[in-house]
């Protein structure tokens, strides 16, 4: 059962500040959405936190007629529910939107929603026997593709995109029951006071021992399902990028928890054998996302991707679909959570000793075309790894940042092992720790190699060390006598991004994650080798992001994950300004430049409010060491304690969650 730590289930934010020129704010106006929105029971806060309307708000959309055509039938189970908040023919564009991609011959959301992918499009974009989804899942797909679709209907008047996004968030909560996961067939059953060996349970939604999901499907009593895991996903996804950060840990928790219960970190065991005539074909099978040359794709099904059905099954068959989703949300999960320790200075959630079995997910083009290569078919030099992995092996989040998550998991355990309040002092006097740095130290040495590797894969003609210390020689402003093609871009974009995330994880290895700890510098971390150490990934992290802003000038290739990296690597060169002023060398000075001219384009992209606050931070140091500064400076350094001091990574401290 997912924790949900909050007094009403149904008391969650909605985002107020959203990416770019599709910035929405919800109306605070008691008369703007009638029976949705009040006036807050809270004194001081927004009336958009209020508890979700029940399901029954909406029962008078049941049999709302429409002559409207429904492009793509998995919409139909909620189609009553959406016909009176956007017409049927915006609700299949937002599906599409949902499925799209920013490359033709390769798979990269172009919603900065959406952190991987985790269905596949066509088996909810088919005609024919489409994939059975929950209610609540498609109305949270429609809500993440509302947040940046350009569509008429959400943009005049300026005041729509909020008002339909508050409205389909509440349609996907009300759908979702939060702490309600049992079947509504079961609910009958069950009623409110079901009895479990003397415990009651009911309204926790924790089923009998006959759930869909017992043994090796999951948690014995655990009545959600991945639909569920998904829908989560998308809501703490778009409230965790506005300013209510720490209300988003709510979802993250319940995620996180469910897919722990589903037991998503473990393969299932193989599938009973299904006679011919059980299986149904797919019908077409075409992609509808574009694919690189260099795939050879195997046009035969293995089985039918239609998991949920009318098709009979053997009891406990499990199609590879099916599978192949499992594995992506867990490792989608592993990647937030990794993140978020981060970000929100707090343990880990899971661990690596779940999945140390878990194949990494499939290809995206592979998984696409629905060939999952079966024992008889597989390509020559086919392997697929298990467990977590430290190497770069492709284009995608799973691929690239997968491994970077897995370092980062291993640097935040150390982390809070060196500053536990009884036993730190006595693992900082000891050499476990220097070995466990040390350790960690080679495996960010082994993503850098493979890195490098896969750089030479794509790009043939370039040098492995254009690629991690002379980012700029590869630069696509650059004259190389003939267009750059698109997987050359999309590689040269990822071995940027991966040598600043690579350059940072170092920093957080060898120096402090607070910023005032950095700047009283009362242990004198400033004379020790590590120092010197974190300095030199600092600048080489800066000089990465000359490389990322050529390749990627509106650094919207990764926004929701890219903040916080681009904020720790630039904590140590804020202490290096400050506590040289002028007499900073001319490298400081350019790195300087490089964070401040990123920070300006994220806060166009994503825009947050530490973002901004550090932008000012950054901005006034730089002006400092050039000398221009006209400002009392101790009053200069007063104001930026005063912002700094908002985000601290200290024992006590919570990180960005404000």
């Amino acid at each position: 059962m997912p924790s949900m730590p909050y007094g009403s289930p149904f008391n969650v934010p909605s985002p107020q500040s959203q990416s770019g020129l599709n910035a929405y704010r919800v109306p605070e106006s008691p008369g703007s959405m009638p029976g949705y929105m009040g006036a807050s029971s809270n004194a001081g806060s927004p009336a958009w936190l209020q508890p979700s309307p029940s399901a029954a708000l909406y029962t008078h959309l049941a049999h709302v007629p429409t002559n409207q055509t429904l492009r793509y039938p998995v919409l139909r189970p909620i189609l009553s529910r959406i016909s009176a908040i956007i017409p049927v023919s915006l609700a299949c564009d937002l599906l599409e939107i949902y499925f799209s991609s920013s490359y033709s011959a390769f798979i990269q959301p172009s919603s900065p929603y959406i952190l991987g992918i985790i269905f596949r499009k066509r088996s909810f974009l088919r005609q024919e026997n489409p994939r059975t989804c929950s209610p609540a899942l498609l109305a949270s797909m429609l809500w993440v593709a509302a947040q940046t679709s350009d569509a008429q209907f959400l943009t005049s008047p300026p005041s729509s995109r909020g008002k339909v996004c508050q409205q389909l968030m509440e349609l996907t909560i009300s759908l979702l029951r939060p702490l309600i996961h049992t079947p509504a067939e079961g609910l009958n059953n069950q009623g409110t006071n079901t009895v479990v060996n003397g415990v009651a349970l009911g309204g926790f939604g924790v089923a009998l021992h006959t759930a869909r999901h017992d043994n090796d499907h999951g948690t014995p009593g655990a009545a959600g399902a991945i639909d569920d895991v998904a829908t989560y996903i998308n809501l703490a996804t778009v409230v965790s990028a506005s300013e209510y950060k720490a209300a988003s840990l709510r979802w993250w928790n319940a995620a996180w928890s469910l897919a722990r219960e589903l037991k998503l970190g473990r393969e299932l065991p193989p599938s009973p054998e299904t006679p011919e005539e059980d299986v149904a074909p797919e019908g077409n099978a075409d992609v509808e996302i574009g694919m690189s040359a260099h795939h050879s794709i195997n046009n035969r099904l293995r089985r039918s991707s239609n998991i949920h059905g009318a098709n009979v099954r053997r009891p406990g068959a499990v199609t590879d679909e099916e599978r192949e989703e499992r594995r992506r949300l867990w490792w989608l999960l592993y990647i937030v959570d990794r993140h978020l320790a981060l970000c929100y200075n707090r343990p880990l959630f899971l661990l690596d000793a779940e999945c140390d079995g878990l194949l990494q997910p499939e290809d995206d083009i592979v998984y696409q075309a629905g060939d999952y290569y079966p024992a008889e078919n597989k390509p020559e030099h086919y392997f697929r790894r298990r467990g977590p992995s430290f190497e770069c092996t492709g284009h995608s989040i799973y691929g690239y940042f997968l491994p970077l998550m897995t370092i980062l998991g291993e640097i935040v355990d150390l982390n809070h092992t060196r500053n536990h309040p009884r036993f730190g002092a006595r693992f900082r006097t000891s050499s476990d720790l220097d070995d466990m740095t040390h350790e960690i130290s080679l495996q960010l040495d082994a993503y850098g190699r493979s890195l490098e590797a896969f750089s030479a894969r794509f790009i043939p003609s370039s040098k492995p060390s254009d690629n991690t210390d002379n980012l700029q020689s590869t630069s696509p402003a650059a004259p190389t006598g003939a267009r750059i093609t698109e997987p050359v871009l999309l590689t040269k974009i990822i071995v940027a991004y991966g040598t600043h995330l690579m350059h940072t994880m170092h920093i957080l290895l060898n120096g402090k994650w607070d910023p005032i700890s950095l700047l009283d510098d009362n242990d004198l971390w400033i004379s020790s080798p590590s120092f010197i150490s974190a300095t030199g990934h600092a600048v080489n992290a800066a000089e990465a992001i000359s490389g990322i802003l050529d390749y990627d000038p509106d650094l919207s290739f990764m926004p929701f994950f890219f903040g916080i990296y681009l904020l720790q690597g630039s904590f140590l060169l804020l202490l290096i300004a400050d506590k040289l002023q002028g007499e900073a060398s001319a490298s400081v000075v350019k790195a300087c430049e490089s964070i401040v001219r990123a920070h300006e384009v994220c806060v166009v992209t994503l825009n947050t409010e530490y973002q901004r606050n550090f932008r000012k931070v950054m901005r006034s140091a730089l002006q400092q060491v050039r000398g221009r500064t006209i400002e009392d400076f101790g009053e200069q350094q007063q104001r930026r304690r005063e912002v700094l001091v908002l985000y601290r990574w200290t024992g006590d401290g919570s990180g960005l969650a404000l």
